[in-house]
């Protein structure tokens, strides 16, 4: 194409600019095609090409997990160390710690060396041309700062208070995965009682079955007793199933909170329904409270934020101080045809900041703002700790009010079944009797189970609201 084409397509496109056909932009509108592959209409889901790093491989199981009975204690500990949860906390503890000697770098000299290589010739005017110059030039620049009116102290204050926020997130991480799994492990246990419950409901269904099958033989009960008791046998059997699948949904909600796969099944021992409860708290709930206030991390950590800030007010008003730093160079300079030669300096910088346009007095006026932000949000979070604390305790102290009653209307439910079948079988009560008892029954264990799993998740929440083990707790 000759170069006056170039011009006319130049003009052309210019003039009638070529459209793209997914959005319908011109050429030259996005002419690194940045729109391509996006949807022509806005409910069309977006289908382009997204280089994205690759999924991390899921954790497999180890062969033992069901070789045993795993506790409670056992699965935290592996937890901590395998869940992602603890392990992002832990990173981002690091990376703060690696930010504050970023800091703490500024009360160091910095030397920095650069060397430039030319080559040049010059034609003059008259014709004849200068002998090419070849030039190497090495220097070593060095520069300090003497004095910026506490602008690297503070700036180092906020580095640190900043890992001191980032150590107590991870302490809060760590807290908040060891709950999961207790909540996780009795969640599992109390489903598996469950289902040991809704089995011996079947079972018990199946012999109320078989007695009316008998009595209706016998021209004792009548074919709509027969149905109620088919009735119910069916229903029983509808919510083992049920139970069934609910089990294996909270095994994969402990597998996921130990770090395992969800798929993973782990040993566990069975919850008895004659396990007692945990034992009762010495300590009242004002002692709690006040531990929690010194020991809960997720209230230590706006503490630390509420440092963070008020150094932070520090290097906005130190900012728009005056700073003197030193500073020195020392050069060389290779040349051909010259003998080599060298430069240096040494001198003092003062740096007077006269008029910022406003710029530092908005500054700090917005640190100082964000400092009374964190100072709210730290009296808020202790509010919130604080009430945490006092409703787990009454909680978890409600639980084990609840538990004798639960076991009391057990042991009652299982004797009135009893009298009630063997008046059944002598004809001097009806089928709707012996359902209504066996749904006593059936309801009686299901509220001692709950009773049993809520107080022990109950004490793992207030443990984790206070924010150490209660038995460290000091009256």
């Amino acid at each position: 194409m000759k170069p006056g084409r170039w011009s006319l397509l130049g003009l052309a496109l210019t003039v009638a600019p070529v459209s793209l056909p997914a959005t319908g932009e011109s050429l030259l509108a996005d002419p690194f095609a940045t729109t391509h592959g996006l949807p022509a209409a806005p409910g069309e889901l977006w289908r382009g090409e997204a280089h994205l790093p690759p999924l991390p491989k899921a954790p497999a199981a180890k062969a033992d997990w069901l070789g045993r009975d795993w506790s409670l204690a056992e699965l935290t500990d592996y937890a901590l160390s395998h869940n992602p949860q603890t392990a992002a906390a832990w990173d981002g503890l690091r990376a703060q710690a690696a930010a504050l000697g970023v800091a703490q770098s500024a009360w160091l000299p910095t030397v920095t060396m650069n060397t430039s290589a030319s080559r040049r010739q010059a034609v003059s005017t008259a014709g004849f041309s200068v002998p090419v110059r070849n030039s190497v030039s090495p220097n070593l620049t060095l520069s300090y700062t003497l004095w910026d009116f506490g602008l690297r102290r503070a700036k180092v204050d906020a580095a640190r208070a900043q890992e001191w926020v980032a150590g107590f997130t991870q302490n809060q991480s760590i807290q908040a995965v060891a709950f999961s799994v207790a909540q996780a492990y009795y969640q599992v246990l109390g489903n598996r009682a469950l289902l040991l419950a809704d089995r011996q409901t079947v079972a018990e269904q199946e012999k109320n079955l078989e007695a009316a099958e008998l009595l209706h033989r016998a021209g004792q009960a009548t074919i709509g007793a027969l149905y109620q008791a088919r009735a119910a046998l069916a229903q029983a059997r509808s919510a083992l199933a049920a139970q069934e699948q609910t089990l294996r949904g909270s095994e994969g909600n402990l597998a996921a909170a130990v770090g395992l796969g969800p798929a993973t099944r782990i040993g566990l021992a069975d919850l008895r329904l004659d396990a007692p409860p945990p034992p009762g708290l010495a300590q009242a709930a004002e002692t709690l409270m006040q531990a929690a206030e010194k020991a809960n991390p997720a209230l230590q950590a706006p503490r630390a934020q509420l440092a963070v800030a008020e150094a932070n007010v520090r290097s906005a008003r130190a900012s728009g101080l005056p700073s003197l730093a030193l500073s020195g160079n020392y050069g060389y300079q290779f040349q051909n045809g010259f003998a080599p030669g060298d430069t240096w300096s040494l001198g003092l910088t003062l740096t007077v900041p006269l008029f910022t346009g406003f710029n530092h007095h908005y500054q700090v006026r917005q640190a100082q703002a964000q400092a009374d932000q964190a100072q709210a949000q730290l009296s808020q979070s202790q509010s919130t700790t604080l009430t945490q604390v006092w409703q787990d305790y009454h909680n978890f102290q409600g639980t084990l009010a609840s538990y004798p009653g639960a076991r009391s209307s057990l042991e009652n439910a299982e004797k009135a079944l009893e009298v009630v079948r063997a008046q059944y079988r002598v004809g001097q009560a009806t089928i709707q009797d012996v359902l209504l008892a066996e749904s006593t029954l059936a309801q009686a264990r299901y509220t001692l189970i709950q009773n049993l799993v809520s107080s022990y998740v109950a004490l793992a929440q207030l443990s984790q609201a206070v924010g150490m083990p209660l038995g460290e707790v000091q009256p």
